[in-house]
């Protein structure tokens, strides 16, 4: 009978360290991704609430700067808006609601970009590459 020590029964693999240590780094990675993915949703809800009062404030604004008066124009009497083409449009150019317009670009820009990256972030939270082999 001959008896076996505890040593030769429970050899670990040669690289058992550089494993534990990159399942360590794979674990803080998805931390961070988890931590970005709660970030970009909250800036994709923040984005979707602001999206209604914009829009409101947009309309307003073309209500009041006549922009849509100018822009009707050249519908009805295309002749004297052809007749005076440069004047027109600097009528129109000088009605548009910059502010209006911009922080709806802004809110639209905001919420795709957030989008997109909340989109990455899921991929590789729920999908990720495995690094080590279980």
């Amino acid at each position: 009978m001959t008896r076996h020590s505890h040593n030769e029964n429970t050899e670990l693999p040669a690289d058992l360290f550089e494993r534990i240590i990159a399942r360590i780094h794979e674990e803080e990675r998805l931390l961070s991704l988890k931590k970005r993915l709660i970030l970009f949703s909250t800036t994709i809800f923040v984005s979707v609430g602001g999206f209604i009062p914009v829009v409101s404030i947009l309309r307003q604004e073309f209500a009041q700067s006549g922009f849509l008066q100018f822009l009707s124009l050249m519908f009805s009497d295309f002749g004297a808006v052809m007749a005076n083409w440069q004047d027109f449009g600097l009528a129109l150019l000088e009605s548009l609601p910059i502010m209006g317009m911009a922080a709806f670009l802004l809110t639209i820009l905001v919420f795709f970009w957030s989008l997109k990256h909340f989109v990455w972030a899921v991929k590789i939270v729920f999908y990720p590459p495995r690094l080590i082999n279980n």
